[in-house]
């Protein structure tokens, strides 16, 4: 099941990860979406897969969806296709993506 073109910057769907190669995630797992419809257009979103883990990296951030708590491992910053995204499973509160893409900012540099 794909989504449809209303992919929002902090919405959480559902990805099966085709690989899980070195310290990539493996399986089926929240990602949140932290582009907007100038990528989406085109087909592609750039994700952060999330996780229930918290092993306090600084590349991490914690944020809330689906009554609990996750971190957002903006270390596994990627592009995929929409068509990999499955169900919408929530949202973050907008105060944490902007933790989110201000991590991801530090860690790709200025």
């Amino acid at each position: 099941m794909s989504p449809d073109n209303n992919l929002k910057p902090g919405d959480v769907y559902w990805l099966v990860s085709a690989s899980g190669e070195g310290h990539e995630q493996l399986g089926r797992r929240p990602a949140l979406i932290v582009t907007d419809s100038r990528l989406t257009s085109l087909g592609l979103t750039w994700i952060v897969p999330l996780t229930t883990t918290d092993r306090g990296w600084p590349v991490h951030v914690r944020v809330h969806f689906d009554k609990g708590v996750s971190v957002a491992m903006c270390e596994q910053l990627r592009s995929i296709s929409v068509e990999r995204l499955g169900r919408l499973a929530g949202s973050i509160p907008y105060d944490e993506l902007l933790d989110v893409r201000s991590k991801i900012r530090d860690i790709v540099g200025h």
